[in-house]
């Protein structure tokens, strides 16, 4: 059961970051929504076209090329909503491409909370953002906590590798709070856990290797089984949660769209990759997929578990299992792969 869409009827709706995991679902998903005009934000128009191919039609959907840290003062709309996914996620940008990952979150977020201040100043018309955080704004995942909205005192070491992408997460709550506190705007905020389900151009991370190889029947391979236990959650619930929020939230307050471990979804990645490969191993014939470690079993260490509490009382749940959310995720790649002749298409 999909959170009801009656708020965004007859309304016009930005995504950035639109060919992403959770930009192009959360588009898709508005696809439906009687007379909701969408615009779709990329910064490659043929990375957009081909992740929206076979949507044509559906709903309106407006394909717009751009980068959101030149500005939106351009823009020819009037947004009621703006979804502001845009910033790579995957570890080796991170590392490699810093100022990649920085401009969208820090500057891309100021540019997008002045177009809706000036707006208003001058026509008087009011919009709503919601700006994307992570779980990173929490710091070591290593001390085993359980944590609510209020506990971000914990941070990264500013030399860590993940440092341009943590820190500019957490940068980005202070300028949204601090929009909304100055100038009254309506911007809200999504702290999302460790998101998983299909996506037409993945990122380069465990979780999507291990699809990859599965689908051909190859083993996975990890290092160790000491990594930490994470709060995963499936895509199609971190939608219904995100619209939940953009609908009850209260402005500049942060909410934890996450699993809290609900239907065993706070799981290490040795023990993903152990359900991945049950999940070939049952939808395609003739293979046999193992996980096997390249060191020998060692203590896990604890992990981090966000607190969902304060998303729940807005009316949310949690409504799939990592078992169910990661059959989902490896079927429609099987089909996609099938609809293009591929062996995959990740």
């Amino acid at each position: 059961m999909n959170y009801k869409m009656n708020t965004f009827e007859n309304k016009t709706v930005l995504v950035t970051g639109a060919t992403g995991l959770l930009g192009s679902h959360l588009v898709k998903r508005l696809l439906g929504v009687e007379g909701c005009r969408i615009i779709a934000l990329g910064r490659n128009l043929a990375k957009l076209q081909d992740v929206f191919d076979g949507y044509k039609g559906v709903g309106t959907l407006i394909l717009a090329e751009g980068d959101v840290s030149e500005g939106l003062s351009g823009s020819d709309y009037d947004y009621d909503y703006i979804f502001h996914a845009a910033g790579p996620i995957a570890g080796d940008i991170i590392r490699d491409y810093p100022v990649s990952v920085i401009k969208p979150n820090i500057v891309g977020t100021i540019n997008i909370l002045e177009y809706l201040r000036q707006r208003r100043e001058k026509s008087g018309r009011e919009g709503c953002l919601v700006v994307f955080s992570s779980a990173t704004v929490y710091g070591n995942t290593d001390n085993g906590r359980r944590v609510s909205e209020e506990e971000t005192t914990v941070a990264f070491s500013l030399d860590a590798g993940n440092a341009p992408y943590s820190e500019s997460k957490r940068m980005v709550e202070v300028i949204a709070r601090s929009y909304q506190k100055q100038y009254g705007l309506d911007v809200k905020i999504a702290r999302f856990s460790y998101l998983y389900g299909y996506s037409k151009h993945a990122p380069n991370t465990a979780f999507y290797e291990f699809i990859n190889k599965s689908q051909h029947g190859e083993d996975l391979l990890l290092n160790s089984n000491v990594a930490p236990r994470r709060d995963n959650i499936f895509v199609d619930d971190a939608i219904d949660g995100l619209l939940c929020l953009c609908e009850k939230g209260v402005p500049g307050e942060p909410y934890n769209i996450s699993s809290c471990g609900d239907k065993g979804n706070f799981a290490a990645i040795d023990e993903i990759a152990d359900v991945i490969a049950d999940t070939a191993n049952k939808n395609i014939n003739g293979i046999n997929v193992t996980v096997s470690f390249r060191e020998k079993f060692q203590e896990r260490k604890p992990g981090l578990m966000l607190d969902n509490n304060k998303i729940k009382a807005l009316g949310w749940i949690v409504r799939n299992s990592l078992a169910e959310g990661i059959e989902k995720t490896f079927k429609e790649y099987l089909s996609s792969a099938h609809a293009s002749g591929k062996k995959n298409n990740i």
